[in-house]
């Protein structure tokens, strides 16, 4: 990242650790976690999950609420709550499914932060594909894709429908190939790419978004559901 982007960075950074520091089961996840690998956009929020929130909303919320630094903005009881911390929006979520996150720490900045690997990153941004449907969802997942190589995206895809089973019994995986073969975000047509900050210029035009959007759902057939039919 353009050494101007740096301050706001760490401070991001920062926060996050702060948090963590709070709540030591908390996982970094969102656009954050996401640059912590792909660099490919600044992100100036630090979204984080828990496996628990559900059984013991009440108590996080007191935590967070005792702490110089918190103030919280809107909560969702059980499942979020969103606020800043040390002047960064900052949420706490539950986690949306069974099995924890694949997770490692990192260490940037001078901060220590437990982050899901870019694998798993990979797979969380491609339920919010399918969840959200939002521009950046797109472009994380792409420039994830783009920093992983096919191999290990086949690989990081493989487990996918496990991960996530639909109610409907229908496969995930495909759902998002079909996806990724057409994007179409619910935002797009109010979103100008090269107003994100810091975003690596080749994804400024929705042209090459599209087009790597469709490489990715052909490796997902050639790799995985095309081998499975």
């Amino acid at each position: 990242m353009p050494n101007d982007t740096l301050p706001d960075w760490e401070r991001v950074l920062a926060a996050a650790a702060h948090l963590q520091r709070i709540l030591p089961d908390a996982v970094l996840v969102g656009g954050t976690a996401t640059a912590v690998y792909a660099r490919h956009r600044l992100s100036t929020d630090a979204d984080h999950v828990v496996t628990d929130l559900r059984t013991r909303f009440d108590e996080v919320l007191a935590r967070l609420e005792s702490v110089a630094g918190w103030q919280t903005a809107r909560v969702s009881r059980p499942v979020q709550i969103l606020g800043s911390l040390d002047g960064i929006e900052t949420g706490v979520r539950q986690l949306i499914r069974e099995t924890p996150l694949e997770t490692t720490q990192i260490e940037l900045g001078g901060e220590h932060i437990t982050v899901p690997t870019a694998a798993e990153m990979l797979r969380i941004k491609a339920v919010l594909i399918l969840r959200r449907n939002a521009t950046r969802d797109y472009l994380d997942f792409i420039a994830l894709a783009d920093h992983l190589g096919g191999d290990d995206v086949a690989d990081a895809l493989r487990g996918f429908d496990r991960l996530y089973p639909q109610p409907s019994g229908e496969s995930a995986l495909q759902q998002l190939q079909i996806q990724l073969a057409q994007p179409l975000p619910y935002d797009l047509d109010g979103v100008n790419l090269a107003e994100y900050k810091n975003l690596e210029p080749r994804w400024h035009d929705w042209g090459n978004v599209r087009s790597a959007c469709m490489r990715c759902a052909e490796l997902i057939f050639d790799r995985i559901t095309g081998l499975e039919s």
